[in-house]
């Protein structure tokens, strides 16, 4: 568990939590649960979080970050502890704090004690007769890939005295997907229209497509959007932005600006993630050429660049044999203030290494490190050994030491012990 994870952990218990017990507020945690399968995550998330001001008192201080998680004892009474806290209003409507450490535990694989903090909650039978909240707990399950688990929930629905209807059903395909279930939503789907009668709407289709194009069915995906159209629901931004990016990913550049032009001619104007897909392509399609162009197609159109933009082109050189070009695309990625990711540095450190640049591979390590990225535990052997095998001691001195005074990576690099 890294420090961050530990942190989130410690801020669940934060007696100044004040969310509103409401009903509207239920409905909002629950309607936000469903809907953002339909965003976009085109930022880097910031990996440096809210402090909590020194004044604030937890209800409960977690044990340190080693014992939490060496021993089942002292985790069977975090599970406790939050179960206790679930009996206060605030605390349950929270959608945040049951992600956090469901997401935590999800990680660590410990899917029973998902079970335990999510079962607790039948205890609480007004809240169950409320879809929102229910639909919240189906869509947690699904977080964890505990698909018969949200399953299971959503056909106790009618006994639990809760209505079914388009936001639950939404949840439990979400969950189908989540779970990495793709070849059961048709029929799923299909029980969801036919036997239990619930109207789809534009997220029940969209949920479908995304599922069709992680299987890379695109054909499907496409039919999809049609019954959709017929049945009165509307293709939005995010739904082609699903289809592009599938079609792109296996390189049916054909069928992918076929359908770029239909969403254009519905006046829906490419965003960022559709011009990601289609550098994506190019890359694929070996057509270097015309990805770096489409940048200059993006700034005319208002929509900047950002670290998958950049990420996209820099494989393309990676493809095309040319470090010149991968350090003069880095270089213009950094001027834009656009802050490399892990990938980043992944690529273009095993690229360094392939090409015999260890000295420029240390460099790329070092960046990454000291902005707490994770280049790969690989990555950095191969440059630690292109060094010493260059007599480069110092840097790879350096390079050992950041490694073993880094707080999120927890591997050691082998250096001979004669340096």
């Amino acid at each position: 568990m890294s420090s961050t994870a530990y942190n989130s952990l410690r801020r669940i218990f934060n007696t100044t939590a004040t969310a509103t017990t409401t009903t509207t507020a239920v409905n909002a945690a629950a309607t936000n649960t469903t809907t953002r399968t339909t965003k976009e995550k085109s930022k880097k998330p910031n990996k440096n979080t809210t402090s909590r001001p020194k004044t604030q008192k937890l209800a409960f201080e977690p044990l340190p970050m080693s014992q939490l998680t060496d021993s089942l004892t002292n985790l069977k009474m975090f599970i406790d502890k939050f179960k206790k806290a679930s009996n206060t209003g605030p605390f349950r409507y929270s959608y945040k704090y049951y992600e956090d450490v469901v997401n935590h535990l999800a990680h660590g694989r410990q899917h029973y004690y998902i079970e335990q903090i999510l079962e607790h909650q039948k205890r609480y039978k007004t809240d169950m007769t409320h879809e929102p909240f229910v639909a919240r707990l189906i869509s947690l399950y699904g977080k964890s890939r505990m698909y018969d688990h949200a399953r299971k929930l959503f056909d106790e629905m009618p006994v639990l005295n809760c209505l079914r209807t388009a936001l639950s059903a939404n949840a439990l395909l979400t969950a189908c997907v989540n779970s990495k279930r793709f070849n059961e939503i048709p029929e799923l789907f299909r029980e969801i229209r036919e036997d239990l009668g619930i109207e789809p709407d534009d997220v029940s289709y969209n949920v479908v497509i995304k599922a069709f194009c992680d299987m890379d069915d695109t054909d499907s995906a496409l039919k999809v959007i049609d019954e959709m159209e017929k049945k009165g629901c509307e293709c939005n931004l995010y739904t082609y932005n699903t289809v592009l990016d599938a079609l792109y990913r296996n390189g049916n550049l054909l069928e992918a600006d076929k359908q770029w032009e239909v969403m254009k001619s519905k006046n829906l104007e490419p965003d960022i993630r559709s011009y990601n897909a289609k550098v994506r392509g190019l890359v694929v399609d070996k057509r270097i050429t015309e990805a770096v162009g489409l940048l200059d197609e993006m700034k005319s159109n208002g929509v900047n660049p950002d670290v998958y933009t950049y990420n996209g082109v820099i494989n393309g050189f990676v493809k095309a044999d040319d470090l010149v070009e991968v350090k003069k695309w880095y270089a213009e990625m950094v001027e834009n203030k656009i802050v490399p990711d892990s990938v980043t540095y992944r690529i273009i450190i095993a690229f360094a290494c392939k090409k015999g640049d260890y000295k420029y591979g240390f460099e790329m390590s070092k960046e990454g490190l000291l902005q707490e990225d994770n280049v790969g535990r690989l990555n950095l052997q191969r440059v630690l050994d292109g060094l010493v095998k260059e007599s480069a001691i110092d840097e790879a001195k350096e390079l050992v030491k950041l490694v073993d005074e880094s707080k999120f990576i927890y591997y050691k690099l082998k250096l001979a012990a004669d340096l």
